[in-house]
């Protein structure tokens, strides 16, 4: 019969059983996600299939065995047009016949929603079911919050609306989200079509989730809820959906369903036009499109990497080579003797075994990933590799040393890859016969834990590289951007000037604990001076002794590591640190910055809270806007990517370049002159315009001379 509905998306309508069964098929490529044409195809659909005298039941489905990844977020912003979902579903709930959804690869969001305002839900094994809408800064807003604790019960219903994590089909099947699993080797819609007709002749009313009692739960409700306050207030600091969910909840138990649902509007209303969804609705676009490369020709294909050799088997050399072996890349393993590799595969056991006791991994798995790695003291096991990551001290004598070892013993077209948090690519490749195949590849550490993988372009890198090593991100399940090749790249450039304000205020009268309280408050996961206490305080010290130019007395850095104030290593540095790692203020440190101040002359004062608010973020913000008119950076969600994944900036607050959107660039501008800092000339032209950074940016981006 095949007709459908046309819009944006559409519903195909097809009868089977001689038509007892009407089908209706969500399409929208790639994930069926519910926008407008699909929404009113559903609602003529369901028009038709109960003015059929003929039809007995629904079944309803997706194309491409996918039932439907959620709303159409792009509507979000551009306005949404037909019928709303909250009113598919409950016409949907309403029907006088069975309907039945037959979930396959995935019900996720307002796709879940649909399913839940079906009467029964059947599910293929390999199915992922989840409201992952707190991801973006919202809650389920088709009636989602009140029909999934009917159905489940608050407990359960609490955990996959607050953790926005999908759970399997068999953890949905347990939790009774879904009816029954489709047998393996079984097609899931003649399944699915079977299941509805042996459905007709029972009573629905039962089978309505906006009409039941929901479970009672184990522990008493207020118990609950306070609970899951406490738990989200250290699990998702500072995010205003986690509240709104919990209060919903509530209301599925203490309300009739309308009322259920107008306050579940009203706090999705209030979230949707709120700066937290605006900001992680702007990063789940960032996070895509970080990985389009514009300067990549088509044409370029990257290489599948199935072979790397890391040389450094420390904390970094070992992170990096567990994202390999994760994911079934075979690593070679070098470090300069077996003492040193016997350290770093001890490691990497330790951290498996670790995520063997928390249930992640089995031994089996474990131990087939350790059959992929091969431990050498030797450079030449490295010329059949496809690529190579370097991962030994900062330190460009030692780099280049290495790259000129690498260049020798490894196989023409190798990929030879620097993960240098700072230093020039281009000296580095200007150390080899093929500075084409040269590039930075910044990892995080711990590589293993950490999701940004920041590749830094040198002005030799060849197509082919860099699309190699996006490709590469991608494959070890990284959150990939590309870089220019200016000291620090993106990252460590913005930082120096958070690290060197936080180090000025000290001296001008701040402690360390106000200015760390400060960070932690707008969102960051720890402050500026214990994030240097757990680097470690001694490198540039190191260095500055070495120059001969350290001076205790006149530089607070120099002064707390002549006392063995190091950072974490030694248990003290601008804190003192118990056996759990926790910061406690020590008087003598405030005493000897109060002495510093005074040797350089300096008086102190109060710094208010807004003031050193400002002062960490802005100059920030500045480099942001210089980064980008240099051309280090594709586009300004790049570095809101990096500062997100590498720097653990608030996600709920968009990065730097959109917080300074969303709070004005117009004040940031005005502050940084305040501050005697120059403001970058983007900025100025940014404020010029008025019109934020992200829509200048659409329509100038192209003015920019690209270093990429």
């Amino acid at each position: 019969h095949g007709s459908s509905i046309m819009g944006k998306g559409t519903v195909h309508y097809d009868l089977a059983e001689g038509g007892k069964v009407a089908v209706f098929t969500l399409d929208h490529a790639p994930v069926n996600s519910l926008a407008s044409g699909v929404r009113e195809g559903l609602s003529e659909s369901l028009k038709r299939a109960l003015a059929d005298d003929n039809v007995q039941a629904i079944v309803v489905r997706g194309a491409r065995n996918t039932f439907c990844a959620g709303a159409e977020i792009s509507e979000f912003a551009t306005g949404i047009s037909g019928p709303s979902l909250p009113e598919v579903i409950d016409q949907m709930e309403a029907a006088s016949k069975p309907v039945v959804a037959c979930i396959q690869k995935f019900a996720l969001g307002g796709g879940l929603e649909v399913a839940l305002g079906c009467h029964y839900r059947v599910s293929e094994p390999s199915a992922k079911l989840g409201l992952p809408e707190i991801n973006l800064g919202l809650i389920p807003g088709a009636g989602g919050t009140q029909r999934l604790p009917k159905i489940i019960g608050a407990e359960h219903a609490l955990t996959i609306m607050l953790s926005g994590i999908p759970v399997s089909a068999k953890k949905a099947l347990n939790m009774s989200v879904v009816d029954e699993i489709v047998p393996q080797g079984t097609v899931a819609l003649d399944y699915a079509i079977k299941f509805a007709l042996s459905k007709v002749s029972l009573p629905l009313m039962d089978r309505k989730a906006s009409t039941r009692q929901p479970p009672a739960p184990k522990a008493p409700l207020e118990v609950l809820f306070k609970q899951s306050a406490k738990q989200m207030a250290k699990a998702r600091r500072g995010e205003v959906a986690t509240d709104s969910i919990i209060r919903c909840v509530q209301a599925a138990y203490e309300k009739h369903y309308a009322e259920g649902v107008d306050i579940e509007r009203e706090e999705f209303f209030k979230l949707a036009v709120g700066p937290q969804s605006r900001a992680m609705q702007h990063m789940f676009f960032a996070e895509r499109q970080a990985n389009k490369i514009v300067s990549l020709p088509k044409s370029v294909k990257p290489v599948d990497i199935k072979s790397l050799g890391i040389v450094g088997a420390g904390l970094m050399g070992g992170g990096i080579g567990m994202c390999a072996l994760n994911v079934g890349i075979r690593v070679v393993l070098l470090d300069i003797n077996q003492e040193a590799l016997d350290r770093g595969i001890a490691l990497i056991k330790a951290n498996y075994e670790r995520s063997m006791k928390r249930g992640k991994l089995t031994q089996q798995q474990i131990e087939q990933r350790l059959s992929l790695l091969k431990l050498t003291t030797n450079y030449e096991a490295f010329s059949d590799v496809d690529m190579v990551i370097e991962a030994v001290f900062e330190n460009m004598d030692i780099k280049k040393k290495v790259f000129r070892e690498l260049d020798r013993v490894c196989k023409p077209g190798a990929f030879l890859c620097t993960n240098t948090s700072a230093l020039d690519i281009d000296e580095i490749a200007a150390a080899t016969k093929r500075p084409e195949f040269v590039i930075g590849t910044h990892f995080f550490s711990p590589a293993n834990v950490m999701r940004l993988l920041e590749n830094v372009k040198g002005a030799k890198s060849s197509d082919v590289t860099v699309a190699t090593v996006m490709a590469f991100g991608k494959k070890i399940k990284k959150v990939t951007v590309l870089v220019g090749n200016c000291f620090g790249f993106v990252g460590n450039r913005m930082l120096a000037l958070y690290t060197k304000e936080a180090g000025k205020m000290l001296v001008e009268g701040a402690l360390p604990t106000q200015i760390d309280k400060v960070a932690v408050r707008f969102g960051m996961p720890m402050g500026p001076l214990q994030m240097t206490d757990l680097v470690g305080l001694d490198l540039h010290w190191r260095e500055r002794k070495r120059q001969g130019i350290d001076d205790p007395k006149k530089n607070i850095v120099d002064a707390l590591c002549e006392q063995g104030r190091l950072g974490q290593k030694t248990k003290k540095g601008y804190y003192n640190y118990d056996a759990n790692r926790r910061p406690i203020p020590d008087e003598g440190v405030n005493q000897l910055i109060k002495e510093v101040s005074a040797n350089l002359g300096v008086s102190r004062r109060n710094i208010s809270d807004d003031e050193i608010e400002k002062r960490l973020f802005f100059p920030l913000i500045n480099e942001g806007y210089r980064i980008l008119e240099e051309g280090f950076a594709q586009r300004p969600s790049d570095i809101d990517v990096v500062y997100i994944y590498g720097y653990g900036f608030p996600r709920y607050r968009g990065g730097p370049m959109k917080y300074a959107d969303e709070i004005g660039p117009d004040l940031v501008l005005k502050e940084l002159e305040k501050m005697g800092y120059e403001p970058a000339q983007l900025l100025r032209d940014v404020v010029a315009q008025g019109k934020g950074l992200t829509r200048y940016w659409k329509k100038n981006a192209g003015k920019i001379k690209s270093k990429l």
